[in-house]
């Protein structure tokens, strides 16, 4: 299964301070969920401490070991700074970053075993707030340095808990394509179709977090909703085959 564990130490861990503090500062004030992209921050300091932490030789080689017969490329304009929305708190478009979900519909997709591959980073501490992984039987509250690999497109996860009153969490998330030997046809493709769908659900759920507007209400229905369907897309794929069976089955025997 693609679902890795590791934690970053040493150097990293002031790195992440000086991060944790310059985003508490710049956010703190916000009660919904809140991305931005790493390539569009200018500041050197903050700036410089973030491409340390995601070009971090140890993330890289966890990722070569899980992965050995593949090459490993970073995709690092999808790569997001992300401070989180409380998940008992989260409202709107907010809802499909903390419920039950996968991160992206393609999972049915031919890619030639080409993965789009997220690591999810913990910049600060965290006692409260646990990730499930159904599939690994696995949950997990990361702190500061801990992080967690999952397939963007088929790993079923999910976000508990409450960030108690005057506290927050910030998490880097970072992506990498994982292409075996002989699949490098496929990259470009699934590399495109993963980032058009990163950016652009990002820039939706963002209008729609707390909607305000009749359209912005309309907007956060249509995210969730959307969310809702592809979630169980195995399920409506298998109760539209019994169906068609079903018929195909009902007017035979009428012959």
């Amino acid at each position: 299964m693609p679902f890795l564990s590791g934690k970053g130490e040493g150097d990293m861990t002031y790195d992440l301070e000086y991060i944790s503090e310059k985003t508490k500062q710049k956010f703190g004030h916000l009660k919904k969920a809140h991305h931005v992209w790493i390539d569009s921050i200018n500041e050197e300091k903050y700036r410089n401490a973030l491409e340390r932490v995601r070009t971090d030789k140890g993330i890289l080689d966890s990722i070569h070991k899980k992965f050995p017969d593949s090459a490993v490329f970073s995709v690092k304009e999808a790569d997001e700074l992300y401070w989180a929305v409380s998940p008992k708190q989260a409202g709107g478009s907010d809802r499909s970053l903390v419920d039950c979900h996968y991160d992206a519909p393609f999972a049915m997709i031919p890619t030639g075993g080409v993965i789009y591959y997220r690591i999810i980073l913990a910049c600060n501490e965290n006692k409260d707030v646990v990730t499930v992984f159904p599939s690994e039987d696995a949950s997990v509250k990361m702190t500061t340095g801990d992080y967690h690999g999952l397939d963007y497109n088929k790993d079923w996860h999910c976000v508990e808990g409450q960030i108690p009153e005057g506290k927050y969490r910030i998490l880097l998330k970072l992506h990498y394509l994982i292409v075996p030997e002989g699949s490098s046809e496929f990259a470009p493709f699934v590399r495109w179709i993963n980032v058009a769908w990163t950016k652009i659900s990002r820039e939706t759920m963002r209008m729609s977090a707390e909607p305000e507007t009749i359209f912005e209400e309309f907007v956060a229905f249509l995210v969730n909703i959307s969310r809702l369907i592809f979630n169980n897309f195995y399920i409506s794929l298998c109760i539209l085959i019994f169906f068609v069976l079903g018929i195909g089955a009902f007017f035979t025997l009428r012959k």
